[in-house]
């Protein structure tokens, strides 16, 4: 399938990488067709492009590799609408807000994207009940610009 971006250009993606997502995602929820486009292995930073607009593209990151104690349960609903049955099919991420200062950089915490990396199926989760925000800086407040290793 050919996917064309904004920021990306033209893409040729097989059909196997798409990820859909029934419902869309809060806001988008017209847009059901994601592809993940990850620029180079170790780059922490990835992009959850839809297929359907060429301009909506989220930035989006492992979030326990700026907070290595984030834990959450997945509600049930959830992993049945996903038909989750075992951790090793679940990819997290969280989407990145970011504005003219880089270090004021943060992840979402209070609502991941999952995805059934077997079933190629996602949704963003809403946690409910937790101490997670809507932002969560990722860089530490020294002018180094050092990635944080936990929260």
């Amino acid at each position: 399938m050919e996917v064309q971006t904004s920021h990306f250009g033209l893409l040729d993606v097989p059909e196997s990488e798409l990820i859909r997502f029934p419902k869309g995602l809060p806001g988008f929820e017209e847009c059901t067709l994601f592809i993940m486009v990850s620029p180079e292995e170790d780059e922490p930073f990835s992009f959850l492009q839809s297929a359907q607009r060429m301009e909506l593209v989220f930035v989006v990151a492992d979030p326990f590799l700026f907070y290595a104690e984030y834990d959450f349960e997945l509600p049930h609903a959830a992993l049945a609408e996903l038909n989750i049955s075992s951790p090793e099919q679940v990819l997290i991420r969280g989407i990145i807000s970011m504005g003219d200062d880089p270090a004021k950089t943060s992840i979402n915490l209070v609502a991941p994207i999952v995805v059934n990396t077997d079933a190629r199926i996602g949704k963003q989760v809403v946690l409910a009940a937790t101490q997670y925000k809507t932002r969560h800086p990722i860089f530490s407040n020294s002018s180094s610009g050092s990635v944080l290793k936990g929260g």
